[in-house]
């Protein structure tokens, strides 16, 4: 019998398919297993390098000496997509990039005074390679004149030849746009994706023995010492499609400083496959979202101040212990703060204590924002009536309720160096409103002075900031302040004639009114009735303008900021010195003896005059020409200064001048904000990844921090 060897060739098929079929139940499951292992480490090293960054962040900020201000477009990352129509398009992402002012270390002006360069104080030498000083952190803490920035941007934000721009391209999407045309279609290709950048640079370099600019990161066309682009969105982009390129110099320079962006900066999420920007899409048919020919896109990093909302500011102390005066319980405060500083698009809102029905209805606020998304309404102080906003409230009709005070006008007067700032921002808002002639409005009116930064709010300014001419380029070379002569010596006994009228002329020295009254009122010559004194309310400034304070033309609310007044005058002691210009002292009990004076910081409860001085009630406005209105009802008065008033001694004959800040609170007055505090920043960042081509969807990883900036002095 003969044997036989072999398979036939329904058996070997038989075998292969089986052995095909067993490798797939063994081999899918192994690459599947090895796909869910790659796409799970993806997903554990996205959030690894989510929490670090998220902590590197928190601790930067923590550590800072201040943050600049990222609301609107100052915080805003221009990105160029393409659009659903092909064409190129840009968008703003808010709260995208941030600006960390790092704490100044060592000593700037230990410089090499040929090369510019650096003392190191670990070398002991001129180190060349040092961009800042370095050293022990200064204190107390101040911003350096270097700033961390993080934003998002470009991979490759300009193309081959360093001159053109790049733009956004993902091979790992099929999206597709208008007319089922692909917009991004999945490829092999190299990805330029939008990533996390993080920079150091300094804003000043030393040049020529000053600090400038820095030109290698910022712009300075108009030559003003300040970077032109420090929040330019458009600062990593060539430019804005739709517009006319750069080209030539401009070209060039804007290119290199993106290139010197680039070179300094270090990518902090990945190279590749982590995108910072998530286009908005239609699921089911995997077609863009779109407003207009723009792509709807999420920025995946945000760097937002914390919001507060209503916040009372707290007053200052009015005057400390030992400061006493007989107006002590009515004398406010002309400093607020909030718990936070560090202030973004802010809301102050100031709500007097008290009113007066025949001028103004009890619901009436003045109301202020900081905010550049505002516009021309920014930085401008309207009252606003709840009751009838946009009817009884619009008087000039432009939609706006009553413009009181241009903060905008008086912040460009403080820059140009000129004198009369606080008029300047009065007369700004009276030229769009016509304030001034209406009473109820000079009886509200409360201007601010908000400082952001500080997180505080100023309702005082030196009056010798009040003036006729707002507008001159040339401040006076003394200082704008009320004074009064008191004039040759004159005592009742050696000026027994004084025949007329107190208000003549004649009698406009201190020293002859106070005469001039002694002689014609016998009931006023006991101790303490007649008074030499100032009337602050009714004494012009130099240049002749009527002081805030005039009970007709001036404001209800304006009155003295509590030990803030500094007075001069002729000594009044015998000696070398009599005569000589001299600061006296306050007393705030008894009558001021020679060289002090009493002043009144609020209204005083006033008496019956009948009773008291044998006078008729002063009128209800002020008469300069009456005797209970211009000499008897000023002592009860804010602004009254009463000086020396020994009958048998005159005033050493001279000039008293009072220094003061006007202020415009009152007590009861509460002030409200509403803002973003920078003091403590929230971070919300999401990491966007690809972990390989045969996964169809991005893994997203959303992480939230925060972080309080510790080192900023109020």
């Amino acid at each position: 019998m003969r044997l036989r060897y072999g398979f036939t060739l329904i058996e070997l098929l038989t075998v292969m398919a089986i052995t095909a079929v067993l490798l797939g139940l063994i081999l899918v499951p192994i690459v599947q297993a090895f796909t869910l292992t790659r796409t799970a480490q993806a997903f554990a090293d996205a959030q690894e390098r989510g929490r670090r960054l998220i902590e590197s962040i928190s601790r930067e900020i923590q550590n800072g000496a201040g943050i600049r201000d990222n609301e609107g477009t100052k915080g805003s990352v221009a990105i160029v997509m393409p659009g659903d129509n092909g064409v190129p398009t840009s968008q703003l992402l808010e709260y995208s990039k941030i600006d960390v002012y790092k704490a100044a270390q060592g000593d700037p002006s230990l410089r090499d005074p040929v090369s510019g360069a650096y003392f190191n104080p670990v070398t002991g030498k001129y180190d060349p390679t040092l961009r800042s000083p370095i050293g022990d952190v200064r204190l107390p803490v101040a911003p350096g004149s270097t700033v961390t920035r993080y934003w998002i941007g470009l991979k490759k934000p300009l193309a081959d030849d360093n001159l053109n721009p790049r733009i956004y391209f993902n091979p790992h999407v099929d999206y597709k746009r208008a007319g089922n045309i692909d917009w991004m279609i999945r490829s092999g290709g190299e990805d330029n994706l939008y990533v996390l950048y993080r920079a150091e640079v300094e804003v000043y370099v030393p040049q020529g023995g000053a600090m400038v600019v820095n030109p290698r990161f910022f712009e300075d066309a108009d030559g003003d010492n300040r970077p032109d682009d420090i929040d330019d969105p458009f600062f990593f982009t060539m430019n804005a499609p739709g517009t006319v390129p750069l080209a030539g110099a401009a070209q060039a320079a804007k290119a290199g400083r993106i290139l010197n962006w680039k070179n300094r900066a270090q990518i902090v999420t990945d190279q590749f496959r982590y995108d910072m920007v998530q286009t908005l899409i239609d699921k089911r048919t995997r077609r863009l979202e779109v407003a207009g020919n723009a792509p709807r896109i999420l920025g995946l990093v945000q760097f937002r101040p914390t919001t507060v909302t209503d916040e009372p500011a707290e007053g200052a102390t009015a005057l400390r212990q030992g400061e006493e005066a007989d107006s002590s319980a009515d004398q406010a405060s002309d400093v607020f703060r909030t718990k936070s500083k560090g202030w973004s698009s802010a809301t102050i809102r100031v709500f007097p204590g008290s009113y007066d029905p025949a001028l103004q209805t009890a619901n009436e606020y003045m109301v202020m924002r900081l905010d550049t998304k505002a516009g021309a309404a920014s930085g401008k102080l309207y009252r606003y009536d709840p009751d009838v906003d946009g009817d009884g409230d619009d008087r000039n009709g432009d939609g706006q309720n009553d413009e009181l005070f241009d903060l905008n006008a008086y912040a460009a007067a403080v820059n140009a160096g000129r004198p009369y700032t606080l008029q300047a921002g009065v007369l700004a808002s009276d030229a769009v409103s016509g304030w001034l002639g209406d009473a109820a409005l000079r009886g509200l009116f409360t201007p601010v002075f908000p400082d952001a930064e500080g997180g505080r709010i100023l309702t005082s300014i030196g009056i010798e900031r009040w003036g006729l001419d707002p507008n001159t380029a040339v401040p006076r070379a003394d200082k704008n302040l009320p004074s009064a002569v008191t004039g040759a010596n004159s005592t009742p006994a050696n000026d027994p004639a004084t025949p007329g009228n107190f208000y003549d002329a004649a009698y406009a020295t201190i020293n002859r009114k106070f005469t001039k009254v002694w002689n014609d009122n016998p009931a006023l010559r006991g101790p303490g009735l007649t008074h030499r004194f100032i009337d602050l309310r009714t004494t012009t400034m130099a240049d002749t303008q009527p002081s805030p304070m005039d009970p007709i033309t001036g404001f209800r609310q304006a009155t003295i900021a509590p030990g803030t007044e500094i007075v001069t005058g002729p000594d009044q002691i015998p000696g070398p010195n009599y005569g000589s210009p001299i600061r006296y002292t306050r007393v705030s009990r008894g009558e001021p003896g020679p060289n002090q004076y009493k002043i009144n910081y609020a209204d005083l409860l006033e008496p019956d005059y009948g009773l008291k001085y044998g006078s008729a009630a002063p009128p209800a406005v002020y008469d300069p020409q009456n005797f209970a209105s211009a000499i008897l009802q000023p002592r009860y008065k804010r602004g009254y200064l009463q000086l020396n008033s020994d009958p048998n001694v005159a005033l050493p004959d001279g000039t008293i001048t009072v220094s003061y800040r006007v202020m415009f609170t009152r007590p009861n007055d509460t002030i409200t904000v509403d803002y973003d505090s920078r003091d403590s920043m929230s971070i919300l960042l999401t990491i966007r990844n690809y972990p390989q081509s045969n996964i169809p969807n991005p893994q997203s990883i959303t992480l939230k921090g925060s972080a309080t900036l510790r080192n900023v002095i109020r």
